[in-house]
């Protein structure tokens, strides 16, 4: 049996005094402190933190906010319930003068609530004795919406009478994350498959392409590994953010959104779409995390290329790390509205081919960001929820390159005056664009208004599946619905918005011309493609139909790379049939400049009948081809067995610095690399590598191929790895030091 300690200080005090003259205990009695056992397995389960490295590796706890912790501590004689313990709790300050901080935390602190102990965020619940033990065992607690940090228990204090206290050195670190699993909690979500998913699972998928053809990668987070989590903390301290916001997921997020981009202070990546990566890594080439935040944290310089969905995924792993959970989002077809106006302008000169250089907004083929779950108290509460946060470095917020939170409801319902950076987002799923015919007097004339092409088939991965989850009526309503129009109204009419311009949506006009753009759905890099502009006369007379159609190799953020191919002309359609007109591109228009980048071929068509006027656009994505992947030997923890990786390279030129590459769990951020030189077209190229998995259980191995020609093709290869049943891992007994305190 155990006896939990209730007495008042004053009654411990008597009692004390009492079992020393029983005992014949006196000033001289010394009580050691001979060794510490953290419950780490107790501690981690009831936190679901048992994946964190600190845990797993037996070097810290990992608590969660409101839950407990527990700590063994074994004297070198009994260890009485008149004896009192305190402890000596600081923060780590990661170097940073602002955030040192530390607290001497006593027993029972709501008796004396002046004291430092009462504001220490950890506290201690009870002390556990056993009837002529000489162990004790401390639980320690988090209140629900204490401050998230890291702390360190680093003195623990032994009263065995009034006037002699035994100091120990303990130097014990405990690591505090938001609890989505506590009602009480800024981040709780109600779902255990959500929560699952959105905070314990370390990979997942990323999706990219265009809306009509939609590709995805596998990303791993790896939050859970060192030094994730520290460098989350780091980040919190070197963003100046007060110490007592940390606890606040909405100050969090924002900071983080900061700090992830390395444009104002020196972040962790440097974002770059310019096609020239020498003194870094190719974005197309990472494959998860982990490598870079390792990296960052190391050297605390920023790292070395990102582009959007590295940001996104940058973020999920610093947010689940965290505890908040966290999701990659996709939108395709993302607008970027540089004046604050919810229109995208797109111009064509008199010949009807685009003018690229007049078109400051941009129609990203997709975009990626993040959606973070928390409560928003400073909105009154009615935009709890969902919060797209973005870290990609695209436009300044309060002078920082920075995006949200930004509560998704209020997206949905155009109400851009809600915090953070509404305008944006909201402009990024619903800017409307309007082509322009630039004349060669320098007047505009408007061609066609659409306002259904922002904002399509906005995508994350589905909660315990690898299925793609289309989440596009979180974000708006569906298109021509009238509760559509009425927030479109009510965003056009906010004060934030800067230019009031009406919208139109021409694809509603009862029209003769129709134009269709035909092509395959799926297009694999080193092939020759083939577009068919399908023009459709309604009318029952013939018409005398004038064309332009464009295909221009394009970064998927809009930049055009260059024009592949432009044909423009007059072509005779008879009533109430369809004439086509064929654009050809051979793969060696585009492949040498393709293999680098994330790139779409975009394929522009304009149509005129008199003074009807169809303008039609669509992206065609470009995929990287596969990789063949075979397992050969038994998959257990601590059991080395082989990865049989094989690429047949199908451009029209060598590639070379060849190499597969194997990135996963237990492998701590490093890759195992194998290289295979040069590759010939048509060559095969494979190897084998060798992995020993650490930890068992569901796993995601994500295998590359990557030369210097051609980056970013890869693929996920789940695997299930035996337990071994001779990895028993034992709570580790740590050893002190004592010193004598009068």
């Amino acid at each position: 049996m155990s006896n939990t300690k209730g007495a008042s200080q004053q009654q411990q005090q008597q009692q004390q005094q009492q079992q020393i003259t029983k005992s014949g205990f006196n000033n001289g009695d010394k009580l050691r402190l001979k060794r510490f056992v953290p419950r780490y397995v107790k501690s981690g389960k009831r936190s679901n933190t048992v994946e964190y490295d600190q845990v797993a590796n037996r070097r810290g706890m990992v608590v969660r906010r409101g839950e407990y912790f527990y700590l063994d501590l074994e004297f070198d004689e009994v260890f009485d319930d008149y004896d009192l313990l305190s402890f000596r709790v600081s923060v780590d300050d990661y170097g940073f003068e602002a955030y040192q901080k530390s607290w001497h935390l006593k027993e029972e602190p709501t008796r004396f609530s002046d004291h430092e102990s009462y504001h220490c965020p950890i506290q201690m619940r009870s002390v556990i004795v056993y009837p002529g033990s000489n162990k004790v065992t401390v639980v320690f607690y988090t209140a629900k919406n204490c401050i998230t940090a890291k702390y360190w228990i680093t003195q623990m204090y032994a009263t065995r009478s009034l006037e002699i206290t035994f100091n120990y050195d303990m130097k014990f670190p405990i690591s505090v994350v938001y609890n989505p699993f506590c009602p009480d909690d800024a981040v709780y979500l109600e779902s255990g498959a959500e929560c699952r998913e959105y905070v314990l699972e370390s990979t997942g998928r990323v999706y990219f392409g265009s809306s009509r053809s939609i590709g995805s990668k596998s990303w791993n987070f790896g939050q859970f590994d060192d030094p994730v989590l520290d460098c989350a903390y780091y980040l919190l301290a070197k963003s100046g953010l007060p110490f007592d916001s940390w606890g606040d997921p909405v100050s969090v997020a924002r900071s983080l959104s900061a700090l992830v981009n390395s444009n104002d202070d020196n972040g962790v990546l440097v974002g770059n779409w310019s096609g020239d990566y020498a003194g870094g890594v190719a974005p197309t080439e990472w494959r998860g995390s982990l490598a870079i935040i390792a990296k960052y944290y190391e050297s605390k310089t920023p790292v070395k290329f990102g582009q959007c969905w590295v940001f996104s995924g940058l973020m999920t792993s610093l947010a689940r790390a965290l505890g908040i959970p966290a999701r990659s989002v996709t939108n395709f077809d993302s607008a970027h509205d540089t004046n604050c106006n919810l229109i995208v302008d797109s111009f064509f000169n008199d010949t009807f081919a685009p003018i690229a250089e007049l078109n400051s907004d941009s129609i990203w083929n997709f975009h990626v960001w993040n959606d973070l779950w928390m409560k928003r108290p400073d909105l009154g509460g009615d935009f709890d929820g969902w919060q797209a946060v973005d870290a990609t470095p695209q436009e300044r917020s309060d002078s920082i390159f920075r995006t949200g939170p930004c509560p998704v409801k209020a997206i949905k319902q155009g109400k851009l005056d809600v915090d953070f950076d509404t305008p944006f987002i909201y402009a990024e799923v619903n800017a409307c664009i309007k082509h322009w015919q630039k004349n060669a007097d320098g007047t505009n004339k408007e061609l066609y208004s659409d306002p259904t092409k922002v904002g399509r088939s906005i995508s994350t991965k589905a909660v315990g599946s690898e299925d793609r989850l289309d989440i596009t009526d979180q974000y708006k309503f569906p298109e021509g619905s009238r509760e559509e129009d009425a927030a479109f109204r009510a965003a056009k009419n906010s004060k934030k918005v800067q230019i009031k311009v009406e919208r139109n949506d021409d694809n509603k006009r009862r029209r003769n011309l129709q134009l269709n753009i035909a092509t395959e759905e799926y297009l694999v890099i080193g092939g020759d493609i083939k577009v068919t502009l399908e023009l459709t006369n309604g009318a029952r007379t013939d018409k005398k139909i004038l064309f332009g159609i464009a295909a221009n190799l394009k970064q998927y953020n809009g930049k055009v790379i260059r024009q592949l191919a432009f044909e423009k002309g007059e072509v005779t359609v008879k009533g109430s049939s369809t004439s086509p007109v064929e654009l050809a591109i051979q793969s060696a228009d585009y492949t040498n400049s393709a293999g680098c980048e994330e790139v779409g071929i975009e394929i522009v068509a304009v149509g005129i009948d008199g003074n009807d006027k169809v303008v039609k656009q669509t992206i065609v994505h470009l995929f990287n081809p596969e990789l063949d992947i075979e397992i050969v030997g038994e998959v257990c923890q601590n059991k080395a067995f082989h990865f049989k990786c094989t690429f047949v390279n199908p451009v029209p030129f060598t590639l070379s610095d060849a190499r597969f590459s194997i990135e996963g769990p237990g492998l701590r951020g490093k890759s195992m690399d194998k290289s295979v030189g040069q590759v010939k077209p048509g060559d095969k190229a494979s190897c084998s590598i060798t992995l020993t998995p650490v930890r068992c259980g569901e796993r995601n191995f994500i295998v590359s191929f990557i030369s210097k020609e051609l980056k970013g093709v890869q693929k996920a290869y789940p695997i299930y790895v035996e337990p071994d049943p001779t990895a028993v891992l034992e709570d580790e007994i740590i050893e002190v030091r004592q010193q004598v305190v009068y």
